[in-house]
């Protein structure tokens, strides 16, 4: 019986040798009868004896006829959308500003933004365990034995190294061409169907369709980085990407002022191309005019700060890293007539003008409405009602108005924007570009706090989209949030539209939203600079309870605040001032009386508090801490903070290797300046403690 167990260990390592060479390297060895006869002879001996069938198994490849079911799995790295531009001048503005903030020279990396569906892969020592959608970010559904059919995704890799990767599902246009006639042209764009397809319920079915994947990140664990040390840089990254068996970005571009690293990148690998800072226009330049060539749809290009220590001190918003940026292609556009302009009113005032138009079709909907963000847009493109002009879908979501391609025939007619907000009549305020309405109570602010509230990224009430809560508002069945949880539902089934299974839904959701974490709350309320990320940082540092915040905030403790990461000074006095709000607070005491939560109850990491009351900043590079995102924890695990720039309110400042202007300043400023031995030696002395 062993014989047997050889024999099918030895056919699965020989066909994901050739499979990889087929669909990866394009380079195979033997005929497709030889490679046949092989994988027959391994569906024989699984089905036989299955006990001994491999969990990487090369004929995972061909799916099976069982429905999946895709529960929701939570995500363990950072899976956010990308922040875009529309100008190369805008790009080489982001990669100035990222320069300034990193005080030396870095690299970026240039690369194809793949139009098609996001995934992540988790692999343990080597073997494929998961694969989950993108979904909110924070969650996805798990396609695993969807995404095992896809032929040049490795089951197993050529190391036995644990990693998560993200990357991008696809289809080659010729291979969709030919695909969509089977089905008399069903499918409208590769997309689509490449998207469709990973929510197949049976994989068998997922496997005829010629689905491709690309690797763009990877996100090594620390054991591995500690052997690997270039694995700090992130065209490293795509290089052990290739050698790990996975198919990568198309001629990524390494750029850098920083003429060794250039040289050496030059001679390391022809995988990808290399240029200064001065030559990103020429390389953009280069790929939106070969982007028609290309066999695959791109929608734009992506352009990564390389050095992972500097990703590390810029960090993410909510929506998105600070660390990259997408350069969009010239988006969709349609002519169409600007029939008026309306003001909307946004949860926190904000104020935008919106076009309405005459319908238009473009990129595959229909647009009747399209932002002009604020009162200098619209003075900008001298726009008057009644003009013919160019809209756009700028990252193919959001209609934008472009331009103006021809005046009103019957003259110009101004829009005069208004001096009072229309749905409170209060006057406006200028701040910056945009105008706000600053009354709190403004019946439209109030709505459109209770529609984020419920919305599906917040507290997920299902069966409370927008119509119905405009609906509920505007005919005085709720005033504000907590309404939500204390009117009668059963009381609307004489109204149009409401019939007991929606009510029943309702209610359902209701009640299931009170057991959302204190952060999906804390979030959902809709507070001024607390989205889910700083809402999960504010939890993260010990403010785990609402009473929490609302102390610091009565003791005005600003500099609490602004020790946590991301919190400057403006969003430290915006937290204080809003949770020392009595109708904030009145509000709060309404729905913890309802039964949300207040309270993150989990239990907290065990800390030390050597380092208690203590601000480091930490500059340069380091032997024992790659990246250096590894000091950083050791300094928060002994109840310390880490910030990114040296002031006056900084205590101690790590030293490594090249240790530039911020050493220079701790220095000027007096600051205690510690070295990595030394530091390796007060961590050693904590642990014996």
């Amino acid at each position: 019986m062993n014989k047997i167990k050889e024999e099918i260990r030895d056919l699965s390592e020989k066909l994901l040798y050739h499979q990889s060479l087929y669909y990866i390297k394009s380079a195979p060895i033997i005929s497709d009868i030889e490679y046949d006869a092989l994988f027959d002879r391994l569906l024989y001996l699984e089905k036989e004896y299955p006990q001994y069938a491999k969990e990487d198994s090369p004929t995972k490849r061909i799916g099976v006829d069982l429905d999946n079911q895709f529960a929701e799995k939570e995500h363990k790295i950072p899976v956010l959308s990308l922040d875009k531009e529309y100008t190369i001048e805008g790009i080489n503005k982001w990669v100035q500003k990222n320069i300034d903030f990193a005080e030396r020279q870095i690299g970026f990396v240039l690369e194809e933004k793949l139009d098609g569906a996001s995934i992540v892969l988790y692999y343990e020592r080597g073997i494929l365990k998961e694969a989950l959608t993108r979904g909110d970010g924070k969650k996805g559904n798990l396609v695993t034995a969807n995404v095992k059919t896809i032929k040049n995704v490795p089951l197993k890799l050529t190391e036995p190294v644990t990693l998560s990767v993200r990357g991008e599902i696809f289809i080659k246009k010729d291979d969709f061409t030919k695909y969509n006639k089977k089905f008399e042209n069903k499918y409208s764009n590769p997309r689509n169907l490449a998207s469709g397809s990973l929510r197949q319920l049976k994989s068998s079915l997922v496997a005829e369709v010629p689905l491709k994947m690309v690797a763009y990140e990877g996100y090594f664990e620390a054991e591995t980085i500690e052997k690997n040390t270039e694995l700090t840089e992130h065209i490293y990254n795509l290089i052990k990407l290739d050698k790990l068996g996975f198919e990568v970005s198309n001629k990524p571009v390494y750029i850098s002022d920083n003429k060794e690293t250039v040289k050496v990148l030059k001679s390391a690998s022809n995988l990808i191309e290399v240029g200064r800072i001065e030559d990103i226009k020429t390389f953009i330049e280069k790929r939106v005019n070969s982007r028609d060539k290309l066999q695959y749809d791109i929608d734009g290009l992506v352009i990564k700060i390389n050095d992972l220590d500097i990703r590390e001190s810029l960090g993410y918003t909510s929506h998105h890293p600070r660390w990259a940026i997408a350069y969009k292609f010239e988006s969709p556009m349609a002519e169409t007539i600007l029939l008026n302009i309306v003001i909307q009113i946004g949860r926190n005032g904000r104020v935008t003008p919106v076009a309405e138009l005459e319908p238009v079709h473009i990129a595959g909907s229909i647009v009747s409405r399209a932002t002009l963000h604020n009162l200098e847009y619209i003075e900008l493109l001298e726009l008057g009602i009644g003009d013919i002009i160019a809209i756009s879908k700028r990252g193919e979501i959001i209609p934008a108005v472009e331009e103006v391609i021809e005046q009103n025939p019957k003259g110009f007619i101004k829009f005069n924007f208004p001096e009072l907000c229309p749905f409170c009549s209060s006057i406006f305020i200028k701040e910056g570009a945009h105008h706000f309405c600053k009354n709190k109570n403004c019946p439209e602010r109030i709505k459109r706090s209770i529609i984020y509230f419920a919305s599906k990224d917040q507290m997920d009430i299902d069966s409370l989209g927008e119509k119905t809560i405009n609906f509920l508002y505007e005919n005085n069945y709720i005033n504000n949030i907590a309404d939500l949880y204390s009117i009668d539902y059963e009381n609307l089934l004489n109204e149009e539209g409401f019939k007991e299974k929606k009510i029943q839904n309702i209610k359902s959701s209701i009640e299931k939203s009170k057991d959302k974490p204190f952060s999906i709350v804390l979030s959902a309320l809709g507070f001024d600079g607390i989205g889910k990320n700083r809402a999960s940082d504010l939890i993260k540092e010990g403010l785990n309870s609402i009473d929490k915040i609302i102390e610091i905030a009565e003791k005005g403790e600003t500099e609490l605040l602004i020790n946590i990461g991301g919190v400057g000074d403006i969003l430290a006095d915006s937290i204080i001032s809003q949770f020392t709000d009595k109708d904030i607070l009145n509000q709060i005491e309404k729905l913890k009386a309802i039964g949300l939560n207040f309270e993150d109850l989990s239990k907290p990491m065990s800390k030390s508090s050597v380092f208690e009351g203590q601000i480091w900043v930490i500059t340069g590079t380091f032997e024992n801490f790659k990246p250096r995102s590894v000091a950083a924890d050791e300094i928060k695990n002994r109840s310390g903070k880490v910030t990114t720039s040296v002031n006056s309110k900084t205590t101690h400042l790590l030293k490594g290797e090249s240790a530039g202007s911020k050493l220079k300043k701790a220095e000027e400023l007096n600051k205690i300046i510690i070295d990595e031995d030394e530091f390796m030696e007060m961590i050693k002395n904590d642990k014996e403690n």
